[in-house]
């Protein structure tokens, strides 16, 4: 009979259950390695030991194991939550083996290290600086909300027919296989700013096909690896403090500092943010219960997901005047025509004040005409005299 893989059986019913996320996979796969090396044994081991053993003795051991494995995490400095996920899935291979467990502490949330509201004329510094594939990415980033590792299995697909034809705003579809966790496929869109420069990026390339990604590696036609424009985003900003263009904070050496690749996904929140927070979840790809005002239930069920000119025009009205970075926003706008409204009524006051002064100007420019006119009577006058007394002479 075949051997069983226990890790591998534990992964597939994790992804049978709720979620076939690779890096899910890869994640949770590193974290039973790690506790498996700090209590010296394998897996399988565990499986055997709690057939050798009462049900007591072995919650009671392995929850001891689990809680020294959290004491050495806090030890080495993780933040909570990321405790909390190292543990979670832990217990999850426990409940998908039917192993039972004694008591082990849960933390309540806590954000450790806060991703900081970053600012449009932050953005931009971090757009001017960037090549073409990284300031299209951060571009349709900021535009959509769309997360990393989804942007990344984008392919032109995925944005077509809209996208060669120009319409905006560009309609993005998320089929289910992309997103995190495969809760439910979606959509959402870009703005002008995003299409021009993702066309600008997609020319750079030699052939692209509707299946190929719409990012790639450097030269080839591989995907983009989040963790690549992540590292690319951070390289960006480090080199733009060093300059004394922008500023941030990072408490701990190799900790998230506050600011990162995920700030622009947060520039989206808050910017679309006047669409309403159930729009702007949905378009991010957020699994939550969408309620329309007028329905008193919360229920998914209730929230339009099919209605796509709906979403666009909700998007283009209220989300993505506030998302350009390159044009003023309505908010700029009014700003500088309050300032020119302020400029004209201050000119408007100084024009009064002088008028008096201008009128006395304006009534010394008629004396000096009447004057001049006087004048030059007179030299007239003495010119014709002038020529009849020399006539008179000569005569």
């Amino acid at each position: 009979m075949k051997k069983i893989n226990v890790v591998q059986a534990w992964l597939d019913n994790v992804a049978y259950s709720h979620s076939k996320s690779e890096s899910t996979k890869a994640n949770y796969t590193y974290q039973i390695n790690l506790f498996c090396q700090l209590i010296g044994k394998t897996p399988e081991h565990i499986l055997e030991e709690y057939e050798r053993t009462t049900d007591r003795e072995f919650r009671r051991k392995y929850a001891r194991y689990l809680r020294a494995f959290i004491s050495d995490l806090n030890r080495n400095g993780y933040a909570v939550n990321t405790v909390k996920t190292k543990v979670a899935a832990i217990k999850s291979f426990f409940k998908y083996n039917d192993l039972p467990l004694g008591y082990v502490p849960v933390a309540k949330n806590k954000i450790t290290f806060h991703n900081r509201d970053i600012a449009r004329e932050e953005v931009k510094k971090i757009l001017e600086v960037s090549r073409p594939r990284d300031k299209a990415f951060f571009f349709v980033m900021a535009q959509s909300g769309l997360r990393p590792d989804t942007l990344c299995k984008l392919r032109l697909k995925h944005i077509e027919h809209e996208f060669s034809k120009g319409i905006i705003p560009c309609k993005i579809e998320v089929p289910e296989e992309i997103t995190k966790g495969e809760f439910g496929g979606y959509f959402t869109f870009m703005g002008e700013e995003s299409v021009k420069y993702l066309k600008i990026y997609l020319a750079t390339r030699s052939k692209i096909d509707l299946q190929d990604y719409l990012f790639t590696s450097h030269g080839t036609e591989k995907q983009l690896n989040p963790k690549s424009i992540s590292n690319i985003f951070k390289t960006t900003i480090e080199k733009l403090k060093e300059k004394g263009m922008i500023e941030f904070e990072q408490k701990q050496e190799r900790k998230p500092r506050t600011v990162r690749l995920y700030n622009l996904r947060k520039y989206f929140r808050k910017e679309a943010g006047k669409a309403g927070v159930e729009y702007v979840n949905f378009w991010m790809g957020h699994k939550t219960n969408y309620q329309a005002p007028h329905i008193p239930e919360s229920d998914e069920h209730y929230f339009s997901r099919e209605d796509v000119e709906f979403h666009r025009k909700l998007y283009e009205e209220k989300a993505m005047p506030h998302l350009r970075l390159e044009t003023p926003t309505p908010s700029q706008t009014d700003k500088i025509i309050t300032r020119q409204a302020q400029e004209i009524q201050r000119l408007k006051e100084q024009l009064k004040k002088w008028e008096p002064s201008l009128e006395r100007l304006e009534k010394m420019d008629e004396f000096k005409r009447r004057l001049e006119a006087r004048v030059n009577k007179r030299l007239k006058e003495m010119e014709v005299a002038l020529k009849e007394s020399e006539r008179n002479g000569r005569a």
